[in-house]
Protein backbone atom coordinates (compact mmCIF):
# COMPACT_ATOMS: atom_id res chain seq x y z
CA UNK A 1 0.00 0.00 0.00
CA UNK A 2 3.09 2.08 0.43
CA UNK A 3 4.23 1.92 -3.31
CA UNK A 4 2.97 4.68 -5.20
CA UNK A 5 0.78 4.40 -8.06
CA UNK A 6 1.13 6.05 -11.13
CA UNK A 7 -1.31 8.17 -13.03
CA UNK A 8 -1.74 5.45 -15.88
CA UNK A 9 -2.14 3.19 -12.92
CA UNK A 10 -4.80 5.17 -11.70
CA UNK A 11 -7.03 5.17 -14.37
CA UNK A 12 -6.48 1.29 -14.94
CA UNK A 13 -7.58 1.41 -10.83
CA UNK A 14 -10.55 3.11 -11.17
CA UNK A 15 -11.93 0.74 -14.15
CA UNK A 16 -10.90 -1.96 -12.19
CA UNK A 17 -12.13 -0.85 -8.30
CA UNK A 18 -15.80 0.30 -9.97
CA UNK A 19 -16.43 -2.63 -12.49
CA UNK A 20 -19.18 -3.15 -10.32
CA UNK A 21 -22.73 -2.65 -10.72
CA UNK A 22 -24.82 -1.37 -7.37
CA UNK A 23 -26.31 -4.66 -6.01
CA UNK A 24 -24.24 -8.03 -5.85
CA UNK A 25 -24.27 -10.46 -8.52
CA UNK A 26 -25.30 -7.96 -11.61
CA UNK A 27 -22.39 -7.86 -14.24
CA UNK A 28 -20.95 -4.75 -15.20
CA UNK A 29 -22.76 -3.59 -18.38
CA UNK A 30 -21.43 -0.76 -20.68
CA UNK A 31 -23.80 1.84 -22.33
CA UNK A 32 -22.95 3.21 -25.90
CA UNK A 33 -23.59 5.94 -27.38
CA UNK A 34 -25.25 6.52 -30.77
CA UNK A 35 -23.03 7.67 -34.03
CA UNK A 36 -23.59 11.55 -34.84
CA UNK A 37 -26.09 12.01 -37.81
CA UNK A 38 -25.32 15.62 -39.22
CA UNK A 39 -25.06 18.68 -36.93
CA UNK A 40 -26.69 18.78 -33.64
CA UNK A 41 -29.79 20.87 -32.56
CA UNK A 42 -29.45 22.33 -29.52
CA UNK A 43 -32.70 24.26 -29.78
CA UNK A 44 -34.85 21.42 -29.71
CA UNK A 45 -36.51 21.54 -26.49
CA UNK A 46 -36.62 25.86 -27.02
CA UNK A 47 -39.08 26.75 -24.75
CA UNK A 48 -39.38 24.67 -22.59
CA UNK A 49 -39.05 25.17 -18.64
CA UNK A 50 -37.69 22.57 -16.19
CA UNK A 51 -36.91 22.05 -12.57
CA UNK A 52 -34.24 20.89 -10.75
CA UNK A 53 -33.57 19.74 -7.57
CA UNK A 54 -30.07 19.58 -5.76
CA UNK A 55 -27.85 19.22 -2.75
CA UNK A 56 -25.50 21.75 -1.49
CA UNK A 57 -21.96 21.62 -3.00
CA UNK A 58 -19.45 24.21 -4.21
CA UNK A 59 -20.68 22.44 -7.97
CA UNK A 60 -24.40 23.58 -7.12
CA UNK A 61 -23.75 27.03 -5.42
CA UNK A 62 -20.95 28.02 -6.88
CA UNK A 63 -20.07 26.97 -10.82
CA UNK A 64 -22.99 26.29 -12.18
CA UNK A 65 -25.82 29.07 -11.17
CA UNK A 66 -23.05 31.74 -12.82
CA UNK A 67 -22.55 29.27 -16.16
CA UNK A 68 -27.32 28.75 -16.41
CA UNK A 69 -27.64 31.90 -18.46
CA UNK A 70 -24.94 30.55 -21.20
CA UNK A 71 -27.41 27.17 -21.38
CA UNK A 72 -30.33 28.94 -21.22
CA UNK A 73 -28.81 30.97 -24.50
CA UNK A 74 -27.70 27.75 -26.29
CA UNK A 75 -31.05 25.89 -26.04
CA UNK A 76 -33.57 28.21 -25.33
CA UNK A 77 -34.96 26.00 -22.59
CA UNK A 78 -35.06 27.86 -18.66
CA UNK A 79 -33.67 26.04 -15.82
CA UNK A 80 -35.39 26.39 -11.95
CA UNK A 81 -31.94 25.66 -10.20
CA UNK A 82 -32.80 24.39 -6.18
CA UNK A 83 -29.69 24.00 -3.36
CA UNK A 84 -31.06 22.73 0.03
CA UNK A 85 -28.79 21.41 2.55
CA UNK A 86 -28.44 17.73 2.41
CA UNK A 87 -30.76 16.92 5.21
CA UNK A 88 -33.32 19.28 3.70
CA UNK A 89 -32.83 18.67 0.25
CA UNK A 90 -33.69 14.45 0.61
CA UNK A 91 -36.52 15.28 2.69
CA UNK A 92 -37.74 17.40 -0.24
CA UNK A 93 -36.87 15.06 -3.04
CA UNK A 94 -38.28 12.14 -1.40
CA UNK A 95 -41.92 13.85 -0.56
CA UNK A 96 -42.00 15.93 -3.94
CA UNK A 97 -41.30 12.17 -5.77
CA UNK A 98 -43.56 10.48 -3.86
CA UNK A 99 -46.65 12.92 -3.74
CA UNK A 100 -46.06 15.38 -6.76
CA UNK A 101 -43.69 13.51 -8.91
CA UNK A 102 -44.13 15.61 -11.76
CA UNK A 103 -43.14 18.61 -10.63
CA UNK A 104 -39.27 17.04 -10.72
CA UNK A 105 -37.78 17.36 -13.64
CA UNK A 106 -34.21 16.45 -12.88
CA UNK A 107 -32.00 15.88 -9.44
CA UNK A 108 -29.18 15.18 -8.21
CA UNK A 109 -29.04 11.11 -6.53
CA UNK A 110 -26.45 9.27 -4.67
CA UNK A 111 -26.80 5.71 -5.62
CA UNK A 112 -25.28 4.38 -2.28
CA UNK A 113 -28.34 6.49 -0.89
CA UNK A 114 -31.33 6.93 -2.98
CA UNK A 115 -30.59 4.12 -5.42
CA UNK A 116 -32.72 0.87 -4.32
CA UNK A 117 -35.57 3.10 -3.00
CA UNK A 118 -35.69 5.00 -5.99
CA UNK A 119 -35.55 2.55 -8.29
CA UNK A 120 -38.08 0.17 -6.77
CA UNK A 121 -40.23 2.75 -6.37
CA UNK A 122 -39.73 3.69 -10.23
CA UNK A 123 -38.80 7.34 -9.89
CA UNK A 124 -35.80 7.07 -11.87
CA UNK A 125 -36.04 7.81 -15.79
CA UNK A 126 -33.55 5.27 -17.43
CA UNK A 127 -31.10 7.55 -19.53
CA UNK A 128 -29.78 4.93 -21.78
CA UNK A 129 -32.56 5.47 -24.59
CA UNK A 130 -31.25 8.96 -24.60
CA UNK A 131 -27.42 8.14 -25.27
CA UNK A 132 -28.45 5.97 -27.83
CA UNK A 133 -30.64 8.47 -29.49
CA UNK A 134 -28.44 10.92 -32.14
CA UNK A 135 -31.29 13.80 -32.37
CA UNK A 136 -30.72 13.69 -28.43
CA UNK A 137 -27.30 13.58 -27.73
CA UNK A 138 -24.62 15.40 -28.76
CA UNK A 139 -21.56 13.73 -30.48
CA UNK A 140 -19.43 15.78 -27.92
CA UNK A 141 -20.86 14.08 -25.19
CA UNK A 142 -18.58 11.54 -25.60
CA UNK A 143 -19.88 8.91 -22.87
CA UNK A 144 -17.08 6.56 -23.05
CA UNK A 145 -14.72 9.08 -21.33
CA UNK A 146 -16.18 8.82 -17.89
CA UNK A 147 -14.66 6.66 -15.76
CA UNK A 148 -16.32 2.71 -15.39
CA UNK A 149 -16.26 3.32 -11.53
CA UNK A 150 -18.54 5.82 -12.08
CA UNK A 151 -20.56 4.83 -14.62
CA UNK A 152 -21.30 1.48 -12.89
CA UNK A 153 -22.08 3.68 -9.90
CA UNK A 154 -25.19 4.93 -11.40
CA UNK A 155 -26.36 1.77 -12.44
CA UNK A 156 -28.62 -0.55 -11.10
CA UNK A 157 -30.01 -3.87 -11.95
CA UNK A 158 -28.29 -2.84 -15.24
CA UNK A 159 -30.22 -0.18 -15.57
CA UNK A 160 -28.63 3.23 -15.62
CA UNK A 161 -30.23 5.68 -13.51
CA UNK A 162 -28.03 8.79 -14.20
CA UNK A 163 -24.45 10.51 -15.62
CA UNK A 164 -21.91 10.49 -13.07
CA UNK A 165 -20.61 14.15 -11.82
CA UNK A 166 -18.00 12.65 -10.09
CA UNK A 167 -16.06 9.89 -7.89
CA UNK A 168 -15.68 10.76 -4.29
CA UNK A 169 -13.15 8.93 -1.30
CA UNK A 170 -12.54 9.65 2.40
CA UNK A 171 -9.73 11.59 3.04
CA UNK A 172 -7.28 12.65 6.44
CA UNK A 173 -7.25 16.54 6.78
CA UNK A 174 -4.29 18.65 8.59
CA UNK A 175 -3.00 22.03 9.41
CA UNK A 176 0.51 21.70 8.16
CA UNK A 177 1.23 24.38 10.62
CA UNK A 178 0.09 22.63 13.76
CA UNK A 179 1.75 19.64 12.79
CA UNK A 180 4.83 21.63 12.18
CA UNK A 181 4.45 23.40 15.59
CA UNK A 182 3.91 20.46 17.44
CA UNK A 183 6.33 18.18 15.58
CA UNK A 184 3.76 15.48 14.70
CA UNK A 185 3.87 12.51 11.87
CA UNK A 186 0.64 12.21 9.79
CA UNK A 187 -0.80 9.37 11.37
CA UNK A 188 -1.18 6.02 9.06
CA UNK A 189 -2.76 3.59 11.70
CA UNK A 190 -5.79 3.66 13.69
CA UNK A 191 -3.84 3.62 16.91
CA UNK A 192 -1.64 6.49 15.38
CA UNK A 193 -4.59 8.66 15.01
CA UNK A 194 -6.21 8.28 18.56
CA UNK A 195 -2.78 9.25 19.91
CA UNK A 196 -2.51 12.19 17.84
CA UNK A 197 -5.90 13.54 18.13
CA UNK A 198 -4.75 13.66 22.21
CA UNK A 199 -1.54 15.23 21.25
CA UNK A 200 -3.70 18.03 19.52
CA UNK A 201 -6.79 18.65 21.70
CA UNK A 202 -6.62 21.57 24.16
CA UNK A 203 -8.52 21.68 26.96
CA UNK A 204 -8.27 25.15 28.05
CA UNK A 205 -8.70 26.77 24.66
CA UNK A 206 -10.86 24.27 23.18
CA UNK A 207 -8.48 23.20 19.84
CA UNK A 208 -9.97 20.10 19.02
CA UNK A 209 -7.63 17.05 18.13
CA UNK A 210 -10.29 15.71 15.65
CA UNK A 211 -13.70 16.84 13.81
CA UNK A 212 -16.01 14.68 11.75
CA UNK A 213 -19.73 14.73 11.86
CA UNK A 214 -21.66 13.96 14.65
CA UNK A 215 -24.99 14.38 13.32
CA UNK A 216 -25.86 10.59 13.31
CA UNK A 217 -27.41 10.05 10.14
CA UNK A 218 -24.79 12.27 7.85
CA UNK A 219 -21.81 10.34 10.16
CA UNK A 220 -22.92 7.19 9.19
CA UNK A 221 -20.79 7.46 6.01
CA UNK A 222 -17.40 9.18 7.95
CA UNK A 223 -17.59 5.60 10.34
CA UNK A 224 -17.41 3.66 7.29
CA UNK A 225 -13.72 3.97 6.98
CA UNK A 226 -12.90 2.72 10.46
CA UNK A 227 -15.88 -0.25 10.10
CA UNK A 228 -14.06 -1.49 7.01
CA UNK A 229 -10.58 -0.63 8.46
CA UNK A 230 -11.44 -2.71 11.59
CA UNK A 231 -12.63 -5.41 9.29
CA UNK A 232 -16.41 -4.64 10.39
CA UNK A 233 -19.12 -4.67 7.51
CA UNK A 234 -22.78 -3.21 7.57
CA UNK A 235 -24.63 -6.26 6.78
CA UNK A 236 -23.57 -10.07 6.48
CA UNK A 237 -23.84 -12.57 3.50
CA UNK A 238 -27.46 -13.15 4.06
CA UNK A 239 -28.05 -9.46 4.16
CA UNK A 240 -28.56 -9.27 7.49
CA UNK A 241 -27.40 -6.33 10.02
CA UNK A 242 -23.77 -6.89 11.10
CA UNK A 243 -23.25 -4.66 14.20
CA UNK A 244 -22.89 -6.38 17.02
CA UNK A 245 -18.79 -7.68 15.80
CA UNK A 246 -16.05 -7.12 17.92
CA UNK A 247 -14.58 -4.75 14.51
CA UNK A 248 -17.92 -2.77 14.29
CA UNK A 249 -17.95 -2.08 18.34
CA UNK A 250 -14.43 -1.28 18.06
CA UNK A 251 -14.90 0.95 14.82
CA UNK A 252 -17.53 2.56 16.93
CA UNK A 253 -15.16 3.10 20.27
CA UNK A 254 -12.61 4.60 18.43
CA UNK A 255 -14.72 7.33 16.06
CA UNK A 256 -17.35 8.39 18.56
CA UNK A 257 -15.03 8.17 21.35
CA UNK A 258 -12.24 9.83 19.64
CA UNK A 259 -15.10 12.92 18.97
CA UNK A 260 -16.18 12.35 22.82
CA UNK A 261 -13.02 13.05 24.14
CA UNK A 262 -10.70 15.51 21.34
CA UNK A 263 -13.71 17.04 19.47
CA UNK A 264 -15.02 20.45 19.53
CA UNK A 265 -17.54 21.49 21.83
CA UNK A 266 -21.42 20.22 20.98
CA UNK A 267 -19.98 18.14 18.48
CA UNK A 268 -22.71 15.72 18.81
CA UNK A 269 -25.73 16.90 16.41
CA UNK A 270 -22.91 18.74 14.38
CA UNK A 271 -23.21 18.27 10.06
CA UNK A 272 -20.40 18.32 7.64
CA UNK A 273 -21.14 21.61 7.23
CA UNK A 274 -20.56 22.83 10.52
CA UNK A 275 -17.49 20.71 10.71
CA UNK A 276 -15.94 22.29 7.30
CA UNK A 277 -16.15 25.94 9.63
CA UNK A 278 -14.50 24.56 12.30
CA UNK A 279 -11.75 23.16 10.57
CA UNK A 280 -10.92 25.64 7.81
CA UNK A 281 -11.14 28.75 10.64
CA UNK A 282 -8.10 26.47 12.37
CA UNK A 283 -10.30 25.22 15.57
CA UNK A 284 -9.09 21.07 15.01
CA UNK A 285 -6.37 19.68 14.24
CA UNK A 286 -7.79 16.71 12.23
CA UNK A 287 -10.89 16.35 9.96
CA UNK A 288 -11.75 13.05 8.00
CA UNK A 289 -14.50 13.66 4.88
CA UNK A 290 -15.26 13.47 1.91
CA UNK A 291 -12.67 14.14 -0.69
CA UNK A 292 -14.44 16.75 -2.05
CA UNK A 293 -13.82 19.40 0.51
CA UNK A 294 -10.68 20.48 -1.02
CA UNK A 295 -12.42 22.87 -2.99
CA UNK A 296 -13.84 24.62 0.46
CA UNK A 297 -10.77 24.16 2.38
CA UNK A 298 -8.32 25.67 -0.47
CA UNK A 299 -10.81 28.31 -0.82
CA UNK A 300 -8.85 32.04 0.74
CA UNK A 301 -12.53 33.76 0.92
CA UNK A 302 -13.90 30.95 3.20
CA UNK A 303 -10.93 29.21 4.63
CA UNK A 304 -7.97 30.61 7.02
CA UNK A 305 -6.21 27.79 6.35
CA UNK A 306 -5.88 28.17 2.16
CA UNK A 307 -2.72 26.85 1.00
CA UNK A 308 -1.75 24.91 4.08
CA UNK A 309 -3.70 22.39 4.44
CA UNK A 310 -2.06 18.71 4.66
CA UNK A 311 -3.64 16.04 2.44
CA UNK A 312 -3.53 12.10 3.87
CA UNK A 313 -5.35 8.58 3.36
CA UNK A 314 -8.08 8.27 5.92
CA UNK A 315 -5.80 5.73 9.08
CA UNK A 316 -5.84 2.04 8.40
CA UNK A 317 -6.92 -0.88 10.60
CA UNK A 318 -6.40 -4.22 11.13
CA UNK A 319 -7.83 -5.25 7.92
CA UNK A 320 -5.74 -2.39 6.10
CA UNK A 321 -6.53 0.64 4.51
CA UNK A 322 -10.72 1.02 3.10
CA UNK A 323 -12.38 3.96 2.28
CA UNK A 324 -15.52 4.25 0.62
CA UNK A 325 -16.31 4.93 -2.91
CA UNK A 326 -19.26 6.57 -3.57
CA UNK A 327 -20.72 9.26 -6.77
CA UNK A 328 -23.30 11.94 -7.08
CA UNK A 329 -25.43 11.50 -10.34
CA UNK A 330 -27.67 13.53 -12.53
CA UNK A 331 -31.19 12.06 -12.92
CA UNK A 332 -34.37 12.55 -14.62
CA UNK A 333 -37.47 12.32 -12.61
CA UNK A 334 -39.76 9.26 -14.27
CA UNK A 335 -42.94 11.33 -14.17
CA UNK A 336 -41.21 14.39 -15.50
CA UNK A 337 -43.04 16.16 -18.36
CA UNK A 338 -39.69 17.55 -19.79
CA UNK A 339 -37.89 14.86 -19.97
CA UNK A 340 -35.78 15.30 -23.09
CA UNK A 341 -35.34 18.46 -22.25
CA UNK A 342 -33.49 17.77 -18.60
CA UNK A 343 -31.39 15.43 -20.75
CA UNK A 344 -29.93 18.37 -22.24
CA UNK A 345 -29.77 20.08 -19.40
CA UNK A 346 -27.64 17.05 -17.79
CA UNK A 347 -25.72 16.52 -20.86
CA UNK A 348 -24.72 20.15 -21.10
CA UNK A 349 -23.86 20.20 -17.17
CA UNK A 350 -21.55 16.81 -17.41
CA UNK A 351 -20.05 17.81 -21.04
CA UNK A 352 -16.49 17.79 -21.31
CA UNK A 353 -16.19 21.97 -20.99
CA UNK A 354 -18.52 21.79 -18.00
CA UNK A 355 -16.22 18.93 -16.32
CA UNK A 356 -13.51 20.93 -17.15
CA UNK A 357 -14.32 24.13 -15.72
CA UNK A 358 -15.50 21.69 -12.63
CA UNK A 359 -11.88 20.20 -12.50
CA UNK A 360 -10.26 24.12 -12.45
CA UNK A 361 -12.16 24.85 -9.23
CA UNK A 362 -10.19 21.87 -7.48
CA UNK A 363 -13.52 19.56 -7.80
CA UNK A 364 -13.39 16.04 -8.71
CA UNK A 365 -13.98 14.91 -11.69
CA UNK A 366 -15.83 11.68 -13.17
CA UNK A 367 -14.56 12.11 -16.43
CA UNK A 368 -10.87 10.99 -17.71
CA UNK A 369 -10.40 13.94 -20.03
CA UNK A 370 -10.54 16.18 -17.09
CA UNK A 371 -8.53 14.38 -14.53
CA UNK A 372 -6.04 13.65 -17.20
CA UNK A 373 -5.86 17.49 -18.27
CA UNK A 374 -2.80 19.95 -17.00
CA UNK A 375 -5.68 22.16 -15.36
CA UNK A 376 -6.61 19.62 -13.11
CA UNK A 377 -3.46 17.44 -12.09
CA UNK A 378 -1.66 21.39 -11.75
CA UNK A 379 -4.83 22.80 -9.63
CA UNK A 380 -5.25 19.90 -7.19
CA UNK A 381 -2.24 19.10 -4.09
CA UNK A 382 0.01 16.39 -4.96
CA UNK A 383 -0.44 15.04 -1.34
CA UNK A 384 -4.51 14.86 -2.79
CA UNK A 385 -3.74 12.92 -5.95
CA UNK A 386 -1.74 10.79 -3.92
CA UNK A 387 -4.42 10.07 -1.29
CA UNK A 388 -6.84 9.25 -3.98
CA UNK A 389 -4.82 7.12 -5.97
CA UNK A 390 -4.11 4.91 -2.32
CA UNK A 391 -6.78 4.56 -1.56
CA UNK A 392 -8.86 4.02 -4.82
CA UNK A 393 -7.84 0.14 -5.12
CA UNK A 394 -9.16 -1.59 -1.90
CA UNK A 395 -11.93 1.14 -1.57
CA UNK A 396 -15.59 -0.34 -0.65
CA UNK A 397 -17.71 0.91 -3.92
CA UNK A 398 -21.21 2.09 -2.78
CA UNK A 399 -20.98 1.11 0.72
CA UNK A 400 -21.53 5.03 2.69
CA UNK A 401 -23.84 2.66 4.35
CA UNK A 402 -26.10 -0.58 4.17
CA UNK A 403 -27.10 -1.02 0.45
CA UNK A 404 -30.83 -1.81 1.66
CA UNK A 405 -33.89 -0.02 0.39
CA UNK A 406 -34.57 1.40 3.58
CA UNK A 407 -31.37 3.79 3.97
CA UNK A 408 -32.71 6.65 6.03
CA UNK A 409 -34.05 4.25 8.62
CA UNK A 410 -31.20 1.86 9.12
CA UNK A 411 -29.15 5.40 9.13
CA UNK A 412 -30.89 6.88 11.48
CA UNK A 413 -30.99 3.44 13.45
CA UNK A 414 -26.69 4.05 13.44
CA UNK A 415 -26.48 6.99 13.56
CA UNK A 416 -28.08 6.95 16.83
CA UNK A 417 -25.59 4.54 18.14
CA UNK A 418 -22.62 6.70 16.76
CA UNK A 419 -24.61 10.02 18.57
CA UNK A 420 -24.87 7.53 22.38
CA UNK A 421 -21.16 7.17 22.30
CA UNK A 422 -19.73 10.87 21.15
CA UNK A 423 -22.04 11.82 24.18
CA UNK A 424 -19.91 8.94 26.25
CA UNK A 425 -22.30 5.90 26.20
CA UNK A 426 -20.99 2.48 25.87
CA UNK A 427 -20.45 1.43 22.35
CA UNK A 428 -21.46 -2.00 22.63
CA UNK A 429 -24.67 -1.17 23.99
CA UNK A 430 -25.15 1.13 21.44
CA UNK A 431 -24.54 -1.29 18.66
CA UNK A 432 -26.75 -3.78 20.08
CA UNK A 433 -29.36 -1.48 19.79
CA UNK A 434 -28.76 -0.64 16.47
CA UNK A 435 -28.68 -3.97 15.31
CA UNK A 436 -31.88 -4.77 16.81
CA UNK A 437 -33.65 -1.83 15.57
CA UNK A 438 -32.13 -2.21 12.08
CA UNK A 439 -33.42 -5.68 12.15
CA UNK A 440 -37.15 -4.35 12.92
CA UNK A 441 -36.70 -1.82 10.34
CA UNK A 442 -35.47 -4.60 7.60
CA UNK A 443 -38.36 -6.89 9.04
CA UNK A 444 -36.01 -9.70 9.69
CA UNK A 445 -35.84 -11.96 13.05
Amino acid sequence: MGKEVTRRGFLKGMAAAGAVALTAGVAPKAFGQAPAKGGFNWKKFAGAKIRFMNNTHDWSTELIPKALPEFEKLTGIKVQWEVLAENQFRQKLTLELSSNPDSVDGFMSLPSWDGMAFYQSGWYEPVEKFLKSPDLTSPDFDFKDFFPSCTQIATIKNTLVGVPLYPEVQMLYYPKEKFQEKKLKVPETFEEFAATAEKLYDKNTKYAGYVSRGDGIQAVYTLAPFVFGMGGRWLDENGRPDLTSDAFVKALELYSGTLHKYGPPGIAGQTWAQNQVVFMQGNAGMNTDSSNFISTYEDPKRSKLAGKVGYAPVPRGPAGLRSSLIAWCLSIGSRSKNKEATWMFIQWLASKEMVLRQAKMKLPVGRESAWKSPEFQSSMSKEWLDAFTKELPTAAVNQANPLVVQVPETRDAIGKAIVSVIQGGNAKEAAMKAQQDCLKILKMT
